[in-house]
């Protein structure tokens, strides 16, 4: 099994089963469940599996969060559970309900995010035209440009298509029915007739000298498509339960979109649009008349709205102003430099750190956030420290402040608000709006990254220097012996960086000699996967081990692998819990390392090696973990 199949594998184990996910999609960085039952999700056992950074709820919905490649582990999800429209038989538990508010951000995150890609690339090609239009290089004349530019408009002209797909993903009706609405929503008849209106024409279809269908322009358009397909739910379901079986897959469908279609163009779509326009106008004067301050209390706390996984739900608020306005001067640019707070503080935390690994973790994630993704260095670094997420809240709550001070406008659909997305905010007329935005990304990094300097943070302390200080009385060690033979050598050598970040917790690895793995500790087998290659153990003492044999061994699926203990057998530290052939292993190319980890790092004051290199047996003492 591959790692991101192994990841697949036990994130659905651990939140219940297929039997148990209603539904499940990813955004950028996260996996997203709808559960049947919450009680069944092992949260904290889900936060242990290899890549994953971190798990919670928000409102009713699981996220899991993977990071950059999440979409690799969702591929491997959806096929797990055989398409992403998961539907069960169980019924949710009678548990309290879901609040409107939770519910209505479930709904809007899960259907904007499967299609932020196409928005982010072709709104990332539209900033790209409007900059060489600016600097002169293409005429907006040119066949060159009319092509371009068909690409950078297609998805939002189109928009209520991709809407049509992924609403009635979520509501669980039929896709194609769902595109017919969205269809004649956009029929020639309709967009000719809002063209007219311009020069006069009539206002509206007239039905029967008694009802009118008012020509609204539906392109780029977000609510009335979703209140479309959310009446289509109903109504294709209504019909179905009445419908003869023998004739249903014909007629329900007809029957469906002859009430569905008139109630969308009547009601549900004038209505949609107009409040639509009354949202965008709202925010737009909020900014307007209390600019800065709704800029420095939105910007302050939009990580917070990120920890909790409800920032796609802003997606219909910048699309809509994009649809009425023609930009949005609200979400977007604080987005933009509230991620540049994230990778000042990351920063700082890199400079000021003296620990190599931590070092490392920082700048990695630190580049990962100057390119819009910032859960790497809010959960690995910012708010484990504390202090630079702090420094992070403060440095984007000035900046959001200055960015809406100057009315700063995105002109296009960033995706990843990063430096690659800057194009956006590039505008023909007003070329101090790149500026004023620049302005606010330099501050945005300086403030946060000379904040944490200044407010510093607490590093783990040095272990050995607190077992020294320490009494006789007040120490207690942990002896963690070798399972294997072999040239010791540190975690931060191995070639795989979830273990040599020590992500995992810490620990030493053992080029192996020989082919028997004893049992470092005595304690319960508590985990074997099915492709053998790791043994996870808890301790008599309380210690949490991770024998991990080889380096993506994993997709040997088992082979050269052979176990002599089982799940729930106790062990007694020397004794043999599985052979292993490793020059099989080494023939077939893998990484033999064997790497002891102690996967509960957090219980001890530190867990410290007896020896860096060398050679070492069986039984003989590798760690010890101070506490």
């Amino acid at each position: 099994m591959s790692k991101n199949e192994v990841i697949a594998d036990e994130v659905i184990k651990k939140v219940g089963g297929k039997k148990n996910v209603e539904n499940a999609w990813h955004c950028v960085t996260r996996l997203r469940f709808n559960v049947n039952e919450k009680d069944e999700v092992k949260v904290d056992e889900i936060k242990k599996i290899k890549g994953v950074m971190g798990a919670q709820f928000s409102g009713d919905q699981f996220q899991v969060i993977i990071g950059n490649s999440v979409e690799d582990v969702f591929e491997e999800v959806d096929k797990k559970l055989g398409g992403t429209s998961i539907g069960s038989s169980k019924k949710k538990s009678d548990g309290p309900k879901e609040g409107i508010a939770s519910k209505l951000m479930d709904i809007i995150s899960g259907i904007f995010t499967p299609i932020i890609p196409a928005l982010a690339g072709t709104g990332l090609i539209k900033g790209i035209l409007a900059l060489v239009i600016t600097l002169g290089w293409v005429s907006e004349k040119s066949g060159l440009y009319q092509t371009i530019y068909m690409i950078s408009d297609s998805v939002f002209y189109f928009l209520p298509f991709f809407i049509a797909v992924s609403a009635a993903r979520k509501f669980k009706t039929s896709e194609y029915l769902a595109l017919c609405v969205a269809g004649v929503m956009l029929y020639p008849t309709m967009t000719n007739g809002v063209a007219a209106l311009a020069t006069g024409g009539p206002t509206g279809i007239n039905l029967f000298s008694i009802l009118s269908v008012p020509y609204v322009s539906y392109t780029s358009s977000v609510i009335p498509i979703i209140l479309a397909t959310w009446f289509l739910t109903y109504i294709y379901n209504w019909v179905k339960k009445w419908m003869p079986s023998t004739i249903t897959m014909m007629f329900t469908p007809m029957v469906t979109l002859f009430i569905v279609v008139p109630v969308t163009l009547i009601i549900l779509g004038p209505l949609g649009t107009y409040a639509g326009n009354i949202v965008s106008v709202a925010i737009s004067w909020l900014f307007v008349h209390t600019g800065p301050l709704a800029g420095m209390v939105l910007g302050a706390t939009f990580p917070l709205i990120i920890m909790t996984g409800m920032h796609y739900a802003f997606a219909p608020i910048i699309i809509n102003n994009f649809n009425v306005l023609g930009y949005d001067a609200t979400i977007a640019p604080l987005n933009f430099v509230t991620n540049m707070a994230q990778a000042g503080s990351v920063f700082g935390v890199a400079v000021r750190s003296n620990n190599k690994a931590t070092r490392q973790l920082a700048i990695s994630s630190g580049l990962s956030a100057l390119l819009g993704v910032t859960e790497p260095a809010m959960y690995g670094i910012n708010l484990k420290f504390k202090k630079p997420f702090y420094a992070a809240l403060i440095a984007g709550g000035i900046s959001g402040g200055i960015v809406s001070f100057f009315v700063v406008k995105a002109f296009a659909m960033p995706g990843l608000t990063g430096l690659t997305a800057l194009p956006v905010f590039i505008s023909k007329t007003n070329p101090m709006n790149f500026v004023y935005l620049i302005l606010g990304l330099v501050l945005s990094f300086i403030l946060s990254f000379v904040l944490t300097i200044v407010f510093g943070f607490e590093e783990e302390k040095d272990a050995e220097k607190i077992a020294e200080k320490a009494t006789d009385s007040e120490k207690i060690e942990n002896s963690i012996y070798a399972p294997v033979k072999g040239e010791v050598k540190l975690l931060s050598s191995v070639s795989d960086p979830t273990f040599a970040q020590e992500i995992m917790g810490k620990g030493m690895a053992i080029t192996p000699e020989s082919n028997e793995i004893f049992a470092p500790i005595s304690g319960e087998v508590m985990m074997i996967p099915d492709s053998k290659h790791a043994i996870g153990i808890l301790g008599d003492d309380g210690t949490e081990l991770l024998i991990h044999i080889g380096i993506d061994t994993v997709e040997l699926k088992g082979k050269f692998f052979d176990p002599k203990v089982k799940v729930g057998d106790k062990i007694e530290m020397g004794q043999i819990m599985m052979m292993v052939d490793f020059d099989q292993i080494k023939n077939a190319g893998y990484d033999p390392t064997v790497m002891v980890i102690v996967t509960n790092t957090a219980s001890f004051l530190d867990v410290l090696p007896m020896n860096e290199s060398g050679i070492i047996f069986p039984k003989e003492q590798l760690l010890v973990g101070i506490k």
